[in-house]
Parts: C-alpha cells; sequence; structure tokens
C-alpha cells in the first residue's frame, strides 16, 4: 500500500504541510475501525483519524440520532430556544462536574480556546495569558498564539501577549513557573491555557502534585484557569474529561472532537458561573452563524448516552485492559526506550540508534494496515473505543511488524 506524494495539482489544500510534497491516502469508504482505501485495503484507523472518531466509523446511535434530526429540525437561529439545545447544555454541564455552569458552543476546539481567551482577557482586564512550552491549541490566531510547538511559529498574532511555561518535568515544584508570574506581574495576567494531558505532543501525562500546584498559583495570583480537553476529553483517559483524574475545577473547559464522535464539527466551552455572571450587564461578543447546531447537538446526546451505558462502559474497560497488556508486551523490544499510557491514549518512544532503520512516519503503519501519527521519534495511538479484540491483537502484531527493523515495502 503506498500513499501518493507527486506535485499537487489539486484544487484544494493539503494540511500542515508544504504543497510540493504532500502525502496522502486515497480512500473509498470507511465501517467500524477502518477506512477503504482505493486499492480496496483496509486501514485500522489506530489514532481515531485524529482523536475525534471514538466511536467507530459506523456507530449506529450517532448516525442515528443525526438522521432523526435532519428530519425533524435540521437547522436553527444562535437565537432559537428548543427542547436539545436546553437537554444537552444541562447534561454538559452536568458531565464537566465542576459545579455550576454554562455552555458556550462552537464547531471545533480551536474556537473553543479562542472564546476562552477573549472572555478571560475581558473579564479580568489583562492580557497575558501563560502556556506550556510544548502545546496545540489550535490554528485560529488566539490559539495559535498559546500553541508552542511547530505549528505555532511563523504566524501574526498575539504572541507577544502570551508567557511559556515549562513542561511538567522541567518545574516539577513549579518555582520557575512562579518567578514568571511575579516577574510579569500577576496583575497582568488573565488566565493560564493547559491541555490537561497532551495528545499530538507525545501524551504527556502531568502528576496530580504538579496540577495541585498549578490550581494553588491560579488562586494565589487570581489568574484564571483554561483547561483544554479537546483530545483527552468524552472518555479517552478512562474518565469522562481528563480532568477528573486530577480533581481540577478550572473556570474554563475546552471540548470538541469526541464530543460529536467526529461525525459533526462541533465543540462547546463550559465557562464557570462566577465569570459567566460577568455577561449578566456586559456585553458577550462571541457568536458563530451555526452556534449550537442541532445536528452536532444531536450528535453529543448520543454521546453523552453512549458514555452512561453500562454495557457500553464494560467493554471499553475490557478493551483498555487488552490495550495495556499489549503495550506492556511492546516495552520489551529493543527499539522502545519508553511508553507513556493513560486509557486508550499513549505515545511509544523510539530509541534512536545508529543502526537502526530510517526515521518511522505514518506511512510506514500503511505498510501494515493500521493508520497511528508520529511526533518526532514517537509513535502517538488513540484507538477507537469500539475496537474489538481482534482488532487489538492486529494492531500489536503490526506494531512488532514495524519495529522488527529493515526498510518496509
Amino acid at each position: 500500500m503506498k500513499t501518493m506524494n507527486h506535485k499537487n495539482n489539486d484544487n484544494f489544500f493539503w494540511t500542515w504541510t508544504t504543497q510540493r510534497h504532500a502525502a496522502r491516502l486515497s480512500v473509498t469508504g470507511s465501517h467500524d475501525c477502518y477506512f477503504r482505501t482505493s486499492g480496496g485495503h483496509h486501514v485500522l484507523d489506530a489514532i481515531s483519524t485524529n482523536f475525534q472518531v471514538a466511536f467507530g466509523h459506523s456507530c449506529a446511535p450517532i448516525k442515528q440520532a443525526i438522521h432523526e434530526q435532519l428530519d425533524a429540525m435540521p437547522v436553527a437561529n444562535p437565537k432559537h430556544q428548543f427542547e436539545l439545545k436546553n437537554r444537552v447544555s444541562k447534561r454538559l454541564c452536568a458531565f464537566v462536574d465542576a459545579g455550576p455552569g454554562r455552555i458556550f458552543y462552537t464547531l471545533s476546539g480551536a474556537e473553543a480556546v479562542e472564546n476562552a481567551l477573549k472572555m478571560a482577557r475581558q473579564i479580568t482586564g489583562r492580557n497575558l495569558v501563560m502556556a506550556r512550552t510544548k502545546s496545540y491549541h489550535g490554528a485560529s490566531m488566539g490559539a495559535m498564539s498559546v500553541t508552542g510547538d511547530w505549528r505555532g511559529q511563523g504566524h501574526f498574532g498575539v504572541q507577544d501577549a502570551t508567557l511559556k511555561i515549562p513542561e511538567p518535568f522541567e518545574d516539577p515544584d513549579l518555582s520557575l513557573t512562579r518567578h514568571i508570574i511575579e516577574s510579569s506581574g500577576a496583575n497582568n495576567i488573565a488566565a493560564m491555557c493547559l491541555e490537561t494531558i497532551s495528545g499530538m505532543n507525545g501524551v504527556i501525562i502531568p502528576d496530580a502534585a504538579w496540577w495541585r500546584g498549578i490550581e494553588a498559583l491560579c488562586h494565589e495570583f487570581k489568574i484564571l484557569l483554561i483547561i483544554d480537553e479537546v483530545s483527552c476529553g468524552f472518555g479517552r483517559t478512562g474518565k469522562n474529561l481528563a480532568m477528573h483524574h486530577y480533581g481540577i475545577k478550572p473556570d474554563f473547559v475546552c471540548m470538541a472532537k469526541a464530543i460529536s464522535g467526529g461525525y459533526i464539527p462541533f465543540g462547546a466551552l463550559w465557562v464557570k458561573e462566577g465569570s459567566a455572571q460577568f455577561y449578566a450587564d456586559n456585553m458577550l461578543s462571541s457568536g458563530l452563524t451555526a452556534y449550537a447546531h442541532p445536528l452536532g447537538l444531536a450528535a453529543a446526546d448520543a454521546v453523552l448516552d453512549l458514555l452512561n451505558n453500562a454495557g457500553f462502559q464494560s467493554a471499553k474497560v475490557a478493551l483498555t485492559g487488552e490495550f495495556s497488556a499489549g503495550l506492556f508486551d511492546l516495552k520489551r523490544h529493543p527499539r522502545v526506550k519508553a511508553i507513556r499510557n493513560v486509557g486508550l491514549m499513549a505515545a511509544i518512544d523510539l530509541k534512536n540508534n545508529a543502526n537502526d532503520p530510517p526515521k518511522m512516519t505514518w506511512e510506514h503503519g500503511l505498510e501494515h494496515g493500521i493508520h497511528f501519527a508520529i511526533k518526532e521519534n514517537s509513535i502517538i495511538l488513540a484507538p477507537p473505543f469500539v475496537m474489538t479484540s481482534k482488532d487489538n491483537q492486529l494492531l500489536f502484531h503490526a506494531l512488532e511488524k514495524i519495529l522488527g527493523g529493515g526498510h518496509l515495502t
């Protein structure tokens, strides 16, 4: 199986790449946990496309909910009030489980982050925002400003209003972060914007003490806390949201991707009631044409039903055990340096020895029928929650072959 890589004569852009050297995979459909290629191959989607297809490509409850809503009321004005909007908003607030709050609807994670940044600056009257050095929060200009990896470079924006703090392992007692706050002036800092557990940047899992320290700093200096759950939320880590592992009570929670199973572009920003009250008499200068889109609400409603279904959760727990066992066995492979894993989310760091095969790429996975992501020298996995035992065995059999050495053909 080969990806195409040639002079780009397409009438659309390929994302996150030079157009001349864009790699692409020709597909004709998808089913269960697989893509179907134009060559008739079936590729296991071991990264849930981009973390969002957490319920697989053929989830009947989500598809049915969308179809029914399409027949009942496919579109709505942002000013419309209707039962589905009321119900899903209440359910999402309960799902966040961080106290009273309200939902601002978006179509993506970047827009959720964007509006959190806007609100935090408005509410506090401060301009600076703190973000981790190794982070990704979205491709819009505001979200890009708090993105620390390569995707945030080379863009005009409000980067000068962003203070980069060290990664958790670089500053476990947060003394360096405290110094940044004090030297920059806490009265200038509106918020911290942080991924609970990072995804594509290597599944970085901070410990509970680090998160307790972050919350303590925010309380001490009256800095608002924005939590980005876009990749790690909605059951990915074994909890409803990754922040539930730590008992965090933030001011904002950004959600997208698996909130709709990836079937409809959809996102949401939860805002703590104390912050939301600012807009009782101050203008909320935020909105979108497709705000609280009925099809997105229907998909989210079905997702929440699935996450509350005992049978679904039991099967997911069993899969998580099988996935963890596969990772445990893989740790013994001579090319594996380290593995980080929480729930159905993992990073496999590879050794970089002189005699090893060429640098790993996602195309290597395709040669063995699996689709994963690559970050530097790490394989990133985030399989669908509905993967079967057979799928899981195929995944780890393919990984063993890929790591076996030699050129892949």
